[in-house]
């Protein structure tokens, strides 16, 4: 159903179908005037829950002659704009979630049919962000300044340089290190300047930024650049995929004393180009800085468009130390008889040593008695820093001393010395690992090092899951608690298959485990040590039902006897998670369909009974069911023409009538469509898969009910339910629209913010409040409400997914509430932070409070905390969404 849809997730139809109402106030054939665009302000911040600091606001205000559109630079998807496109002068309201640190850029373009004409950008802020300041940018010239082909860094003079601390700078490298115009230049990224770049040739290549200005206060810093990484691996064949272990950037504060490889983030941008994001802090402030550029693969990289600005900081980076140094990495992976080895080099260059390994000895008694000439000396396969070295041979649960060492042209340069035991991973059952995570009511590290053992009875290969999850389960395991989530961002979840037997070892420095959306989960093990067993296991899914669904969790289970009476498509949107209420025998049985799992995509299901099967799951305590492929919904597959979705499924009309188009969706690509024939103030027109209805005005007082039949030649049909209201009746859209009383605006507000929704059978959009946040309550106050006598208080509420909300009320200067002072909201799944779907207000969310002896200088207090006071911690939380507020 379609019917309440937040600001955050505004519905682009909505944005299209607005533009196009207001298309005819601007027309390019009555563009005599300047161009006009202002932006007011420019600049919007937030605190890290969502609301506007004091001083600011969350909505920003267009001055335009044209038609405009907005666009969020960067891929900033936490933001939310109330509109993306309009024409001439509006109001855009921004949202955006709890808990985010960041910047992000609107840019409004105002255009005709040449082109852009005007741009301005506003600035959103949230949390403790640090303003941007650009201390250095070079884009590397253009084209047309690299007099000859592909000068050396050493003969370039086509600088552009700018920023507040690029006076001094100057270049340096080593190697063979060119300005190219030829290849791809660069693309895809915000601020691509598309022309010269500097290529990373032959000869370990090396490129340095020299005396780079810095302020003392200046140490919390962010360093960008695009980048790509192109060679040729046969005739017309180019490997594109940018290799970040490969490219290095280090910093320094004299030229001479280098950082470890600085930590950065590569986003692909398009085919061929990317941009790099490093965040980092600076341990002691310094007035200048360098940054060197390597390649460990030659003739490969390219960079473009580097820029240094303050930024709100990350990887701490020490300048201050000169001497070189090598650090001794932690053992890992441990399994008793082996186990990686490492370390790492500190202010020296890899280019200064000859080579780079570990030395490690079995000992007893004290660290400080070991001979070291009697040690196992074992070198880097490749001379990298930081190097692993993987060492085996042990013997199992005996101590051992390891020393990193660098071998340079004046001697070796040994770490510090690291001690480990030997001792392999201990098993346990998959069983015996969920009742220790059952045990934790917080993400918990393990207690030592485990290895598990099962079968993936999810489907990795269909994507529906989380990105990084697979399910394991002890192998022919029939009975609840026999299975846990394994999750990883860096699986490479493609690789594995249902049926696969898989050990993971969980390692106690990096293991967490904890109860995650009712799911027993272990996270940070590493990848790597993932071993694959066999394939093709048979798993043999659980008969169960809809009420044991939460004791299997994790475990692949088949529903019998399940129903929807109305057919659908799994999943319509790319990149968008969707669920599916079914029933079972009168129970509710959510379907869910993961964003990624695109083999859903655009496959229709038919409205029947059948089974289904999938992973047993839940989203915090309600449970779900996930299908792993398409062969465990195979009983809803449709075999023959059928419509799969109707929007809107129902109409309402004022009682002056109107006219509203029905969208029909089926699994044919020219469908065979008839409706049947309205009749009196009723008629419906067909157009291929649109329908539009017309309402002439109803003359009488009572409604006007009617059912529209859609039909598919060999289908099912569809009844989709109209109403016109009487004279005097009650409008579909006068319960949900809130008296100015009780805007935002025009009240005091305490975690209570405007929330713009959208109402099934409601033309445009509707003004409503969000009451609290995650952790705190939320309360408005009226104004002064200008009525006076006995009066009836009715609004609609719906509390955030998973979490009870009361609502109480309060009046002041007059009057008392009598009989109900309190009432508990009904929750609904869909009113959340990420919501995906619409829901229906019905008479179930309606609230009713009975007020007498209200004078004009009364006010009326919401909130969901006894106190009405706002801001006070709700251990069980209270938020949630209200409007249509009448007083009558």
């Amino acid at each position: 159903m379609k019917n309440l849809n937040f600001l955050k997730l505004f519905l682009t139809t909505i944005f299209v179908t607005t533009t196009a109402l207001f298309a005819g106030c601007v027309d390019d054939n009555d563009d005599t005037e300047a161009p006009r665009l202002e932006i007011s302000p420019k600049t919007l911040v937030f605190n890290d829950e969502g609301f506007p600091v004091d001083g600011s606001q969350d909505y920003f205000e267009i001055s335009a002659n044209r038609k405009w559109t907005a666009t969020i630079l960067d891929d900033k998807t936490w933001v939310t704009l109330s509109k993306m496109e309009g024409s001439g002068s509006d109001k855009v309201q921004i949202s955006i979630p709890e808990g985010i640190t960041d910047e992000a850029t609107v840019r409004i373009e105002i255009s005709n049919r040449v082109g852009v004409l005007l741009t301005e950008d506003v600035t959103i802020r949230s949390g403790n962000v640090v303003p941007k300041v650009v201390i250095y940018n070079e884009t590397f010239g253009t084209a047309s300044q690299i007099d000859e082909q592909w000068p050396l860094v050493s003969e370039f003079t086509g600088w552009v340089k700018s920023g507040d601390g690029s006076t001094n700078v100057s270049y340096g490298y080593s190697g063979n290190v060119s300005l190219r115009q030829s290849g791809k230049l660069s693309s895809g990224y915000e601020g691509a300047s598309s022309d010269a770049k500097l290529f990373f040739g032959t000869n370990s290549p090396a490129f340095i930024i020299k005396d780079i200005t810095l302020q003392t206060d200046q140490t919390t810093l962010q360093l960008g650049f695009g980048a790509s990484y192109s060679k040729s691996i046969s005739s017309n064949n180019y490997d594109n995929e940018f290799k970040p272990e490969s490219f290095h950037i280090y910093l320094s504060k004299d030229g001479t004393t280098w950082s470890d490889a600085i930590q950065y983030d590569f986003k692909k941008a398009d085919d061929y180009w990317g941009y790099v994001t490093s965040n980092f802090t600076l341990k002691e402030s310094s007035t200048t800085l360098y940054i060197k550029y390597t390649a460990d693969i030659e003739s490969g990289f390219a960079i473009d468009d580097i820029t240094l600005s303050t930024g709100n900081g990350g990887q701490e980076i020490d300048l201050g130390t000169t001497d070189p140094t090598v650090s001794t990495t932690e053992a890992s992976q441990i399994n008793g008889t082996s186990a990686t080895l490492g370390g790492s080099l500190v202010n020296m260059d890899i280019a200064s040593t000859t080579e780079v390994g570990v030395e490690y000895i079995e000992y007893t008694g004290e660290v400080a008695s070991i001979n070291w000439d009697n040690a196992t000396k074992a070198a880097a396969t490749e001379k990298v820093t930081p190097w692993k070295v993987m060492i085996t041979g042990l013997t199992a649960d005996k101590q051992y001393a390891v020393r990193a060492y660098a071998t340079t042209a004046t001697g070796k340069i040994y770490g510090t010395i690291i001690t480990f035991i030997a001792t392999a991973p201990e098993p346990i059952s998959i069983a015996d690992l969920v009742t220790k995570i059952k045990a934790t009511t917080t993400e918990t590290p393990i207690d030592k090092d485990y290895v598990i053992q099962g079968i993936i009875c999810g489907d990795p290969q269909s994507k529906n899951c989380s990105f990084g999850t697979l399910y394991l389960m002890t192998k022919g395991a029939t009975t609840a608690g026999n299975a846990v989530t394994v999750y990883n961002t860096d699986i490479a979840s493609g690789t594995y298959s249902l049926g696969d037997e898989i050990k993971v070892i969980l390692r106690k420095e990096n293991t967490k485990m904890q109860v995650y959306n009712s799911s027993p989960q272990v996270s940070g093990f590493d990848p790597a040590e993932i071993e694959k067993i066999s394939s093709d296991n048979e798993v043999i899914p659980v008969e169960t039902t809809v009420d044991q669904l939460l004791d299997f969790v994790c475990m692949p289970v088949t529903i019998k006897n399940v129903t929807i009476e109305q057919a659908g498509t799994w999943k319509q949107e790319e990149n968008k998670s969707v669920t599916h209420k079914f029933k079972v025998n009168g129970a509710d049985l959510t379907v869910y369909i993961n964003k990624g799992a695109e083999i859903f995509k655009d496959k229709p299901f038919a409205a029947k009974t059948g089974s289904i099967t999938g992973i047993a799951a839940a989203y915090k305590t309600d449970a779900q069911i996930l299908p792993r492929n398409l062969d465990d919904v195979k009983d809803f597959e449709i075999t023959g023409p059928t419509i799969t979705n109707i929007t809107p499924d129902k109409i309402n009309f004022k009682a002056e009538g109107g006219s509203q188009t029905i969208t029909v969706t089926t699994n044919q690509e020219i469908p065979n469509l008839s409706i049947n024939t309205l009749n009196g103030i009723l008629s419906a027109q067909l157009s291929g898969t649109t329908i539009t209805v017309t309402a002439n005005p109803n003359p009488s007082t009572d409604p006007v009910n009617q059912t529209l039949i859609i039909s598919i030649a060999g289908g099912t049909p569809v009844e989709v339910p109209i109403t016109v209201a009487g004279i005097g009746g009650a409008d579909p859209i006068d319960k949900y629209t809130s008296i100015d009383a009780f805007l935002a605006a025009n009240g005091t507000a305490i975690k209570v913010s405007k929330q713009i929704l959208n109402i099934e059978g409601v033309e445009g959009t509707v003004e409503g409040l969000k009451f609290g946040t995650a952790a705190l309550s939320g309360a408005f106050t009226t104004k002064a409400i200008g009525v006076s006598g006995d009066k009836t208080l009715t609004f609609y509420a719906a509390a955030w997914k998973g979490e009870p909300m009361t609502v109480y009320i309060k009046i002041e200067n007059g009057g008392s509430v009598t009989g109900v002072t309190e009432i508990s909201a009904k929750t609904n799944d869909l009113v959340a932070g990420t919501v995906t779907d619409t829901i229906e207000l019905t008479e179930e969310y309606l609230c009713t409070f009975n007020i007498t002896g209200l004078t004009e200088e009364s006010t009326i207090t919401i909130a969901t905390d006894s106190e009405c006071k706002g801001n006070v911690s709700i251990n069980k939380k209270a938020r949630g969404i209200m409007c249509g507020f009448k007083l009558k």
